[in-house]
């Protein structure tokens, strides 16, 4: 009797993974279909833009398909992949032997500690605005992080891996993910509330829209007086 546990995503990804790993090109590329969208999503949080994020994912899969004979299975192919993106992400962030500068960071000055002017080469509130999307603005202030905890929050806040999967994934310890973490969400947040105070006709907006139509659809929902 079938009990459904040969057909449960972890059986099918171990026998696509035992195949592959023999170079069945065919199980493979089961395995990118199973793993691109999350993988190329990752990809453009990662690099704050499409084009290279795709190109990005695709570098991963080629890199995992190359290394596929030496996989011995002792994490899932999903945290695999993920940190085969990460890895690559970091040598093109080393390579661009750009300085990694950070918005949180501050200089000495001769009365002390004083907030770092940078150039912001982002779309500014007004800008922000007029693109009508919050996960626009999201993702300008993710892209903002530095790249440690943009890879710390993304895993495990918009990916779903768990602290101990994405300590793994990125060779970190467990308390330094914690860390990177809490220091990105309190990082977010104060982007957050500033966007809502430099917007507040966005989110004005946006709130109407969706009690116009509670109401619309409560008054459709109600009885007619006769």
């Amino acid at each position: 009797m079938d009990n459904g546990e040969s057909h449960s995503p972890i059986t099918v990804d171990k026998a696509l993974v035992d195949r592959s790993v023999t170079g069945d090109m065919d199980a493979f590329e089961e395995l990118v279909g199973r793993y691109e969208r999350r993988v190329v999503a990752a990809a453009i949080r990662l690099c704050g833009g499409r084009e290279e994020g795709e190109d990005l994912a695709q570098e991963a899969f080629i890199k995992a398909w190359r290394d596929m004979a030496g996989y011995r299975g002792q994490a899932s192919f999903g945290s695999r992949m993920m940190a085969i993106l990460t890895n690559l992400w970091k040598d093109r962030l080393r390579k661009k032997q750009l300085p990694q500068t950070s918005i949180d960071e501050e200089l000495e000055g001769e009365e002390g500690l004083i907030p770092k002017q940078i150039a912001d080469t982002r779309p500014g509130p007004e800008g922000l605005a007029e693109s009508k999307s919050v996960n626009e603005a999201l993702s300008a202030m993710i892209d903002e992080l530095k790249p440690e905890f943009r890879e710390a929050l993304i895993l495990r806040d918009v990916q779903g891996f768990s602290y101990e999967e994405t300590a793994a994934i990125t060779g970190s310890s467990l308390g330094t993910v914690k860390s990177r973490i809490n220091r990105a969400r309190t990082l977010m947040k104060a982007k957050i509330i500033e966007y809502q105070e430099q917007n507040p006709e966005f989110f004005r907006l946006n709130k109407t829209g969706k009690d116009k139509a509670q109401a619309s659809s409560k008054k459709g929902g109600e009885p007619h007086e006769g």
